[in-house]
């Protein structure tokens, strides 16, 4: 899945995570469980079961070995794969250094 736009390097991931979706006037319209299938440092591909518009924000809480997560982020697109399956691509806007350091213990090569 090639999504355009992320400049870093990305693993491939089978993070689970939480969501939560929220239209352009920060109305929360959606949210979940998803599992992520890349990440990089900045941002996160995942598969959900709708489409999400570009430019809508959303919370994350990723599961990242024995710690959680936490980052916001803004959807920059998302493909249709089947009829029950979007990729989702993630640019990150909002991520502390220590989270990022979580997400590097356990995909050390995203810190490169």
């Amino acid at each position: 899945m090639e999504f355009k736009g992320r400049g870093a390097p990305r693993v491939e991931s089978d993070n689970l995570l939480a969501y939560r979706l929220f239209d352009s006037e920060a109305n929360e319209i959606g949210g979940g469980m998803v599992k992520a299938f890349d990440i990089s440092r900045t941002g996160v591909a995942i598969e959900a079961p709708y489409p999400m518009d570009a430019g809508f924000r959303i919370e994350l809480t990723i599961g990242m070995g024995d710690d959680v997560v936490r980052a916001k982020g803004v959807v920059q697109n998302s493909k249709k794969v089947d009829e029950h399956t979007y990729h989702i691509g993630i640019e990150f806007d909002f991520l502390t250094d220590e989270d990022l350091n979580k997400i590097g213990m356990v995909y050390p090569e995203i810190l490169k």
